[in-house]
């Protein structure tokens, strides 16, 4: 099985998106909100633009403070030099001045991890260097956001990661492991996981280990009923 990426039409849109914001003057700037379950491909799309068209991926852990937030900020905007030691607000100070000339996207995986105050941070740093700011969560982030007009005012654009379609689940398998799935067998996939690209991945490595014990690469319906059966795909 080969680890690669495919184009989905959310990925798209997500592109479109930022590259407008991206190309936009300070004052047309502001946040862009992709939303959608786990397993939709939200980080994947982050994390290949920021590799192919610039930008700061930076992926939140739970409970960080202002310091540590702004610390690994910073060193991700400075391409992952070691940790700086300042306080939250010393660290803040000297993300806006990286900035201040290079208005690459700051995207912030896992957004609905952080607290309100947080948020606020980002939207002063946004405010004083015009940098897109993209905010990547499941779908509780609105509610995080609505806590404060200041910020929802300034979500100029929304992205919806959503399942993953039939034709995308046998594109797929087709690029990663050579498996040719009928479509109808492809909506079975797409249904019985629920669009999860997690799990997408995880049922089309156990179809290719059947395909290889078989001989044959035309999944069928005794195949991926054997798949099917070997444990509960859908998630709680």
């Amino acid at each position: 099985m080969r680890d690669i990426i495919i184009e989905t039409e959310a990925m798209s849109r997500f592109d479109t998106a930022v590259d407008e914001v991206a190309a936009a003057d300070h004052g047309l700037s502001g946040f862009i909100l992709a939303y959608g379950q786990a397993g939709r491909g939200k980080s994947v799309a982050a994390k290949r633009y920021a590799k192919e068209r610039g930008g700061t991926l930076v992926h939140v852990w739970q409970g960080w403070s202002q310091t540590a937030f702004m610390q690994n900020l910073l060193a991700a905007i400075r391409d992952g030099e070691d940790m700086p030691r300042h306080s939250g607000t010393r660290c803040k100070e000297q993300i806006v001045r990286e900035l201040e000339d290079d208005r690459r996207p700051l995207f912030v995986d896992e957004a609905d991890r952080l607290r309100i105050d947080r948020i606020e941070d980002l939207r002063d740093i946004h405010e004083l260097t015009g940098v897109p700011v993209v905010l990547i969560g499941e779908e509780s982030i609105f509610g995080l956001l609505a806590e404060r007009r200041r910020i929802w005012s300034r979500v100029i654009n929304e992205v919806e990661f959503a399942p993953a379609s039939p034709a995308e689940v046998a594109l797929y398998a087709m690029r990663s492991t050579g498996l040719d799935i009928p479509m109808q067998l492809a909506s079975e996939i797409a249904r019985r996981t629920e669009g999860d690209f997690r799990l997408i991945r995880n049922m089309v490595f156990q179809l290719e280990k059947s395909a290889k014990a078989s001989g044959s690469f035309k999944v069928d319906d005794g195949m991926l009923e054997t798949v099917l059966s070997s444990r509960p795909w859908r998630r709680k």
